[in-house]
């Protein structure tokens, strides 16, 4: 993805919440997806949960990263990732790796924003940033991602007790729905006889925020070093500027064992040009190739 489409891409998230993207994954991405959340429901045997946010009819998969290699080659695809560096900034992480199975006679999932249980006045610069996968057809009828338009725009957040008009976020298997995590959405309901839609969220965050999903417990240490040096960025295993993060001064990285990743807080080359380094190095001695102590 260029960078003018890049733009326009942004522009269209500014002003109506979300962009969608078709024909944005691989044809066989898309199969060996289909093939890999089969293969996990059935060796997890998946059952729905039973709740309205995580439905009566939908299998879910969660921690997608733990349960098969092509799932890394989610996060880091060229046709999203850039799009949530320049959304949020090259500092996020990713939240949270979701597979939503919609099967038939599931209701309609409450109307939510992703970003709700971060209690900051709204509206807010972004700080999350969502990607719907759509790996079936997304239709009105079988739960296509419902929308309201703008709704990341106003000042404050769902109310349970009303009713909204939403619409549905209808797209072909391959395309991709990206959205501020501000706006107002839901799994939509499969009113179809047998037409199950899969969807997989890959769900980013501003690089300050807790996860959705945490990545150090639920990954197992020989998973996690099988990821490329930018998954295991979005993942944490970085320092966050240089800095936030850091276990007795090193990165989470070089206490996994991952050289690639070796970092020391204080005196990593992350910290140089960011904004707010020259007050670090005035009032604590912060520098490049230098650490702070009390």
């Amino acid at each position: 993805m260029n960078s003018s489409e890049i733009d326009r891409r942004l522009a269209e998230i500014e002003d109506q919440g979300f962009t969608i993207i078709e024909n944005a994954i691989e044809p066989a991405l898309v199969d060996e997806v289909v093939s890999q959340v089969r293969r996990t429901e059935k060796e997890r045997a998946s059952a729905p949960r039973g709740n309205p946010a995580e439905g009566y009819a939908t299998l879910r998969n969660y921690n997608l990263l733990a349960k098969g290699s092509v799932f890394q080659k989610m996060p880091v695809h060229a046709n999203v990732l850039p799009l949530a560096e320049r959304l949020l900034d090259e500092h996020c992480l990713l939240s949270g790796m979701t597979a939503m199975h919609i099967g038939p006679g599931e209701k309609q999932q409450p109307l939510h924003a992703d970003d709700g249980l971060m209690d900051v006045p709204r509206p807010h610069a972004p700080l999350m940033c969502v990607s719907m996968w759509a790996f079936t057809d997304f239709t009105d009828a079988n739960g296509a991602t419902r929308y309201v338009p703008g709704s990341h725009k106003i000042d404050h957040g769902p109310d349970y007790s009303k009713e909204y008009e939403t619409l549905p976020a209808e797209m072909p298997a391959g395309s991709i729905m990206i959205f501020d995590g501000a706006l107002w959405h839901s799994g939509g309901a499969n009113v179809t006889e047998n037409d199950w839609r899969l969807g997989i969220h890959v769900q980013y965050c501003v690089g300050w925020a807790r996860t959705q999903q945490n990545a150090y417990m639920g990954i197992p240490p020989e998973v996690t070093r099988t990821f490329s040096d930018r998954l295991l960025e979005l993942c944490g295993y970085s320092l966050y500027k240089g800095i936030m993060g850091h276990i007795d001064g090193a990165s989470p990285g070089a206490v996994l064992g991952e050289a690639r990743m070796a970092d020391t807080a204080f005196a990593s080359p992350r910290m140089e040009g960011m904004a707010g380094n020259e007050v670090l190095q005035k009032e604590f001695g912060v520098g490049e190739g230098s650490k702070t102590g009390d």
